[in-house]
């Protein structure tokens, strides 16, 4: 009798297991792009300042089509948090591309040399995100698969801080290029400090 539960019980597993990694469990995805983004890496009083220049960067991004064809999609930019791309970023990332849209995971610290600021916030300014999401924006609004008036900016805690930040209009003006703008802004659990 142990023996048929303990079967029946391994059978439901591999069973639920290959549900949930089966095509349907996973958001397809028609096309992925790695972009690069040439940034700068300046202090946080420079950015507030708007001064120009910086150090330059050039970090990258994935960018994930959720089907093939020739429409334009709506696109979220994901900024990552103090510990780098995780399944916050990656699981929002899934739900957004299940849903029809187009999703670009922006790495501000691999090319950088940084894998987490969790322990020492100081290895990147704390605004510099913000500047990589506006470069960002730029390059992406001219992608012929993306519709540049539906480009929204998701950011987790270090990156929602930026995302938050990027909706004033002050930076904007300091920092977007000429006839970008995101549509719409979400921080999740963002310093406000």
């Amino acid at each position: 009798m142990k023996s048929a539960i303990s079967y029946l019980a391994a059978q439901f597993c591999l069973l639920f297991t290959l549900g949930c990694l089966s095509p349907g469990g996973l958001a397809q995805v028609a096309r992925t792009e790695v972009i690069p983004v040439p940034t700068v890496t300046m202090s946080d009083q420079e950015f507030l300042a708007g001064v120009e220049g910086g150090r330059p960067a050039t970090i990258a991004g994935e960018l994930r089509l959720p089907k093939a064809g020739a429409d334009r999609l709506p696109l979220v930019i994901l900024l990552h948090g103090s510990g780098g791309i995780g399944s916050s970023v990656t699981d929002w990332e899934q739900d957004l591309l299940g849903m029809g849209v187009a999703t670009f995971v922006l790495d501000s610290f691999s090319a950088r040399g940084i894998t987490s600021t969790i322990n020492d916030q100081t290895q990147l300014p704390r605004l510099a995100q913000m500047e990589d999401a506006f470069r960002a924006l730029a390059i992406l609004s001219r992608h012929p698969r993306i519709d540049p008036t539906r480009i929204m900016l998701v950011g987790f805690s270090r990156g929602g801080q930026n995302a938050l930040y990027a909706s004033l209009k002050r930076f904007h003006r300091l920092h977007a290029s000429p006839g970008t703008e995101f549509a719409a802004y979400v921080a999740f659990y963002p310093d406000c400090s």
